[in-house]
């Protein structure tokens, strides 16, 4: 299971993107400055997605 994200401002619910990306993350991380990771809204992980910076996201853990 890709890990689970919310997005600071919107509180949308968004997923590691388990497919490739073809450098898009590492492309928005260059050309800004600010690291980015490609997500989706599929929660198998699956496209399509989009790239956002690493510092908008919050990691929601797994209850026990």
């Amino acid at each position: 299971m890709p890990r689970k994200y919310r997005i600071k401002e919107s509180g949308d619910i968004v997923y590691d993107l388990v497919k490739p990306d073809y450098g898009l993350a590492n492309q928005d991380t260059r050309e800004t400055g600010i690291e980015h990771k490609s997500v989706t809204l599929d929660e198998n992980g699956d496209y399509p997605s989009f790239t956002i910076p690493v510092n908008q996201l919050e990691e929601i853990h797994a209850e026990p």
